[in-house]
């Protein structure tokens, strides 16, 4: 985001802000969520729900996603299993997209589909409906980012939940305090919480994934 020509700008009119978001620019003040251990903590759940092949389906890489897959490459390093690189998914943008990807993880053996974002985990949900694949019982299925979508389709899929209203007030308050000519944490973190649905209970399987 450093080369995003607003920041230029308000750089230009010494104009104060405060970025919500990621930026490398040490720089800039920015108040963001903690992308990489809400992913990470996800995945180490995952694992130790029982699932061992994890496919990752992510949006084109940009910094949230690069964090988002530095946190699930992470997660398997912590529980000290290896990781299957075919399982890593990214640039999945498009419904056509999110299906070829699904299509390779069911091709891979993958019994967990991890998704970037609620509108990849509900498109991969409508499409395991299509073919008869029952979630959690032949494949589970969660999501890095929530959404009331998510918790609304039935089975309800498990998803990373942010507090969107509290990264506002931090960025807020950061942004009062350099008004105040006050010295402020540059990078701010946000917590998460995991929220556990259907998606991903324990259920014996049914039958196998061709």
């Amino acid at each position: 985001m450093a080369d995003d020509p607003c920041i230029e700008l308000l750089r230009q009119y010494e104009t104060p802000f405060v970025l919500i978001g990621r930026s490398e620019d040490k720089t800039i003040p920015q108040a963001d969520n903690d992308q990489v251990a809400a992913a990470c903590e996800m995945t180490r759940i995952l694992l130790q729900l029982g699932a061992k092949r994890i496919a990752l389906l992510v949006a084109v890489p940009c910094s949230r996603q690069h964090r988002r897959i530095r946190g699930y490459l992470r997660g398997f390093a912590e529980f000290g299993v290896p990781v299957d690189q075919r399982l890593v998914h990214s640039g999945v943008e498009s419904a056509g997209q999110t299906l070829d990807a699904l299509e390779a993880a069911l091709e891979q053996k993958a019994d967990c589909i991890l998704c970037g974002d609620d509108e990849v985990a509900f498109e991969v949900m409508r499409e395991l409906r299509t073919r008869h694949i029952l979630v959690p019982n032949d494949l589970r299925v969660a999501s890095l980012y929530d959404s009331s979508m998510l918790a609304s389709i039935t089975p309800s899929v498990s998803a990373v939940q942010y507090d969107a209203e509290q990264l506002g007030k931090t960025a807020c308050r950061m942004l009062l305090d350099r008004l105040a000519g006050k010295e402020i944490v540059m990078r701010q973190l946000e917590g998460y919480q995991v929220i556990l649905r259907d998606s991903t209970k324990w259920r014996e399987r049914s039958r196998s994934i061709k």
